[in-house]
């Protein structure tokens, strides 16, 4: 009976259990669909991969899996004998489900593990010119920990976004992948110049990237996340304010402050302390799951000084400070310092200077 199984088509399954399916990847080994396990089916959420060859399904985002009967019996709530007798059936006609329209759709970023493999080569191949350098160098960070952290410059030109594009794309499928995109058809990769900082979950992976501007429009939007996000851009991703972790992973007490590189710089200055980063104030999405897989004791509040003059500020640090002291069994307190320091990596520079 198992090798019965395998003689039904993965797509004619997932067509009769009403899956909205990436017409775009028809053609391909790989089907794209929404998952009916993730709970999120929206427009353009197509994480669920159809294996043509192997007939087996897959989802990146919550890693459910099986083979064309085990999907059917899942998605229909019965045993793999009565979904296989079903599918089994000749005759039936199946409407395929229609698409939603391409101007809203939204592609969701690919795995963890396939995001990691893709930005890692992608660092590579890129090079940090000494003006970025010499720009960490000032931060506090040493010639070691800003080659062990992996920041990298951007290609500034077209030819060599392309030429990038066209090298990592040698290896690497780079649809789902923030920051990479088509014009023209050809893949390229879009974002501002500045040079970019890996955002690592808590085994060190690479989740995305994100860009601290050369040339800021305002003194609070001087970060941005690597991101193709927009109908100009073809077959684009959008990327997602994920959690940074950087320090030593095997410690109990947890510092938490907003924006990836100030956590890298902090953590450097204060002896490898372990440092959980938000990129943003009001992202904290993910920050429970983080803190818990750590598996840390106590965390310690350094978010910015502004927070005592900025009432914007102020209420998003509390809604956070709210979330993380709902954890169970956690120590909650907070770090200050001279507000003349508007951030902790700033406080710590200072204190190391002054040695």
């Amino acid at each position: 009976m198992a090798r019965a199984f395998s003689k039904i088509p993965i797509v004619d399954a997932a067509r009769r259990c009403g899956l909205v399916l990436d017409s775009r990847t028809l053609r391909r080994d790989e089907v794209e669909a929404s998952c009916p396990f993730c709970g999120d089916h929206g427009p353009g959420k197509y994480h669920l991969s159809l294996n043509t060859v192997t007939d087996q399904y897959r989802c990146n985002l919550c890693g459910a899996s099986g083979n064309s009967v085990s999907l059917y019996a899942r998605v229909h709530g019965v045993s793999n004998k009565e979904a296989y007798l079903e599918l089994a059936k000749d005759g039936k006609v199946y409407p395929m489900p229609s698409q939603p329209d391409p101007k809203t759709q939204e592609r969701w970023p690919r795995a963890l593990a396939e995001r990691h493999a893709v930005y890692s080569e992608m660092l590579s191949f890129l090079t940090l010119s000494e003006r970025h350098r010499e720009n960490l160098l000032e931060r506090g960070l040493s010639e070691e920990r800003i080659e062990r952290n992996g920041y990298r410059s951007m290609p500034e030109t077209p030819a060599q976004r392309r030429l990038l594009a066209k090298l990592v794309g040698s290896s690497h499928e780079l649809l789902g992948i923030p920051g990479f995109y088509t014009r023209y058809g050809q893949w390229t990769l879009a974002g501002p110049n500045g040079f970019l900082i890996p955002v690592r979950d808590k085994d060190g992976l690479i989740q995305g990237l994100k860009i601290r501007l050369d040339e800021a429009d305002a003194p609070n939007r001087k970060y941005r996340w690597l991101s193709s996000r927009g109908r100009s851009m073809q077959n684009g991703t959008r990327s997602y304010s994920w959690i940074h972790v950087t320090g030593d992973r095997t410690r109990k007490r947890a510092f938490l402050t907003e924006g990836p590189l100030k956590g890298d710089v902090a953590s450097f200055l204060a002896n490898d302390a372990l440092f959980v980063c938000t990129g943003g104030v009001n992202a904290i999405k993910g920050l429970r799951e983080t803190i818990l897989a750590l598996g840390v004791r106590e965390v310690v509040e350094a978010m910015d000084m502004d927070q005592m003059t900025n009432p914007q500020v102020r209420g998003a640090i509390l809604t956070m400070r709210r979330e993380v002291q709902k954890i169970p069994g956690i120590k909650y307190s907070k770090y200050s310092w001279n507000p003349a320091y508007k951030g902790v990596d700033d406080y710590f520079l200072s204190r190391v200077s002054a040695l």
